[in-house]
C-alpha cells in the first residue's frame, strides 16, 4: 500500500520529478531555490543583459550625433563643467571657455577633436551666452560632473568634457533599468516581464534623449523608477519606515524638482493609507503612514525652498532669463486658462523629445507614437484588471493623477515666475513618469500571461531603435521635419 505524506515521501520517483517542476523558482530568501543561488545568478545575467543594452544605446548615439542638443544642453554643460571645478553658477553667470570652445565644436559642421573644428574665436563666439539652467538643484551636476572631471583625463585626445559628460548618461540608464526592474519584482511581477519593462526604458526617444545629452532630465527615469519601487515597498511589502522615502525624496528632487513628483505621489499614497487605516482603528499602522507622507513632503518642499533661497541671493541684480518660457499672459476667466492644459501631456506622453537627424527618422517618430497610444492607456488598463484599491489599482491611479499633476506644478512655477501660464505643458517635463507607465503596462502583461505580444513589442522596439541609431532604417526626416511637437 502506497502511503503519501505532506512533503511527498512516499511518491515513486517519476511523481516526484513532477513535484519539482511544478514548485515555483520564486522562492522567498532563505528557500531552496533561493540557497542554490539560481535567482542570483538570473539577476546577474539580467543586470549584464541590460548594462549591455544602456551602453550600446548611449554610446552609439554620442558616437553618430555629436551635435549640441536644442533642449538648453550647453547651458546644462557650463553649469556641468563650472561645479565639476568647485564653482556654483549664479545669475548672470557666463559659459566657460572650454564649454564655449566645445559647443563650437559640437555644432552642425563639426566633432570635438575633428580638423573640421577649426576657426574658433573665444572673443566672439557664445561670449555672452549665459548658464541659464542655475535654478537646478545641484545633485544631478555634482555627480555627473565628477565623473566627467575624472574620467576625461585619461581618454585620448583634448577637449572631450562635453562627450564624457554625455557617455556618463549610460550609468543614469543602466541605473533606471535595473531599478525598475527591481520594482516590478517588487510588485510581484513574474520576471521575464520584469525584464521586458526595464529593456523598454531606453526605448521611449525621449529617455533616449535624456540619457545621451548633457541635461537635468538624464536622471529623470531613475527618479521615476525610484518611486514605482518605493510604492512597491509600501504597499505591497508594507514596509512603513519613513527614512528610505526621505533619503530617495532628498535625492530625486535634488536632481530637477520635477523629478522629485513621483515621490510626492508616494507620499499621497502613503497618506490615503493612513486615513483608511485610522478607519480600521489601527493608529500604529496610520502613523507610520503618516510619516512618510511628512518626510516625502518636507524633503521635497526643503530641496526646493532652500535652493532657490540661495540662488535667488547670488549673481547679478535684477537679473532677467534670456531664455523666457513660452507663456502668455492671463486671459478671461484664470480657472479656465490654468485648466486647459489639464491633460495634454497625454497627447504626446513619448513623442515630445529631440533626437539629432543621424538617429532620428520616421521610424522613430512610428515606434514613439506607438508607444505613445500604449502608455495613454496604460493607467487606465491597469486599474481594470485587479479590484477596486489593490495594489495594481493603486499603481494605475497614482500614474494617472502623477502625470496629471505636473501640469499644475509647471503652471504655478510659471505663474509665480512671470504671471504668465503656458498653453500648452510640454510631456518632457513628465519624464519621470514614464517608467510608470511602463511599469502598468508590465503588470498587465504578468496577470494576463501575454509573454509573447510582451516579447514581440520589445524585440521590434529595441530593433527599430537601434537600427535607426545606425542609420540604417530611418526611412528619412520628412516626418520629423513636420512634427513641430517633436520640440519642448
Amino acid at each position: 500500500m502506497l502511503t503519501i505524506s505532506p512533503t511527498g515521501a512516499g511518491l515513486p520517483s517519476q511523481w516526484s520529478r513532477v513535484r519539482d517542476r511544478l514548485r515555483p523558482t520564486d522562492q522567498s530568501p532563505g528557500s531552496t531555490a533561493a540557497s542554490d543561488g539560481r535567482p542570483s545568478r538570473r539577476f546577474l545575467l539580467v543586470a549584464l543583459c541590460l548594462a549591455v543594452i544602456a551602453i550600446v544605446m548611449v554610446f552609439v548615439a554620442v558616437a553618430r550625433a555629436p551635435q549640441m542638443s536644442i533642449t538648453d544642453e550647453p547651458a546644462h554643460a557650463g553649469y556641468l563643467y563650472d561645479i565639476a571645478y568647485g564653482h556654483i553658477p549664479a545669475k548672470g553667470s557666463l559659459l566657460p571657455a572650454e564649454i564655449r570652445y566645445e559647443v563650437y565644436c559640437h555644432n552642425l559642421a563639426g566633432s570635438t577633436g575633428s580638423t573640421a573644428c577649426t576657426g574658433y574665436n573665444r572673443s566672439v563666439y557664445d561670449a555672452g551666452q549665459q548658464v541659464y539652467t542655475f535654478g537646478d538643484p545641484p545633485v544631478y551636476y555634482a555627480i555627473t560632473g565628477f565623473l566627467d572631471r575624472l574620467i576625461s583625463p585619461v581618454i585620448p585626445g583634448t577637449h572631450n568634457f562635453i562627450t564624457v559628460g554625455r557617455s556618463i548618461g549610460a550609468a543614469w540608464l543602466f541605473a533606471a533599468m535595473l531599478t525598475l526592474y527591481g520594482a516590478m519584482r517588487k510588485f510581484r511581477v513574474n520576471w521575464p516581464y520584469a525584464f521586458a519593462a526595464a529593456a523598454l526604458v531606453p526605448l521611449c526617444p525621449g529617455v533616449l534623449a535624456s540619457t545621451s545629452e548633457i541635461t537635468s532630465d538624464a536622471p529623470a527615469a531613475l527618479c521615476g523608477a525610484l518611486g514605482v519601487y518605493m510604492l512597491a515597498r509600501i504597499i505591497v511589502e508594507k514596509k512603513f519606515g519613513f527614512v528610505l522615502p526621505l533619503i530617495v525624496t532628498l535625492f530625486t528632487t535634488g536632481t530637477k524638482v520635477l523629478n522629485g513628483m513621483p515621490m510626492v505621489v508616494v507620499g499621497a499614497t502613503a497618506f490615503f493609507m493612513a486615513v483608511a487605516a485610522l478607519l480600521r482603528r489601527e493608529r500604529s499602522e496610520a502613523v507610520r503612514l503618516l510619516l512618510i507622507t511628512l518626510a516625502t513632503g518636507f524633503a521635497f518642499v526643503l530641496v526646493f525652498a532652500s535652493w532657490s533661497v540661495f540662488q535667488d541671493h547670488r549673481g547679478v541684480a535684477n537679473w532677467v532669463n534670456p531664455n523666457l518660457a513660452d507663456g502668455v499672459p492671463l486671459t478671461g476667466s484664470p480657472a479656465g486658462d490654468f485648466l486647459s492644459s489639464t491633460f495634454g501631456i497625454f497627447g504626446h506622453l513619448t513623442t515630445t523629445y529631440w533626437l539629432q537627424p543621424q538617429i532620428n527618422g520616421e521610424t522613430v517618430l512610428i515606434w514613439a507614437t506607438l508607444l505613445c497610444v500604449l502608455f495613454v492607456g496604460a493607467p487606465l488598463m491597469v486599474m481594470m484588471v485587479g479590484r477596486s484599491r489593490s495594489e495594481g489599482w493603486i499603481l494605475g491611479l497614482g500614474t494617472f493623477l502623477g502625470i496629471t499633476a505636473v501640469t499644475f506644478v509647471v503652471q504655478a512655477q510659471t505663474y509665480q515666475a512671470n504671471d504668465e501660464y503656458f498653453v500648452s505643458v510640454t510631456p518632457r517635463y513628465a519624464l519621470a513618469f514614464l517608467p510608470w507607465t511602463i511599469a502598468c503596462l508590465a503588470y498587465v502583461a504578468s496577470r494576463r500571461r501575454m509573454r509573447f505580444s510582451t516579447v514581440t513589442l520589445v524585440s521590434v522596439g529595441l530593433g527599430v531603435m537601434l537600427l535607426a541609431e545606425a542609420g540604417l532604417f530611418n526611412l528619412g526626416p520628412a516626418l520629423t521635419e513636420t512634427g513641430t511637437f517633436l520640440v519642448g
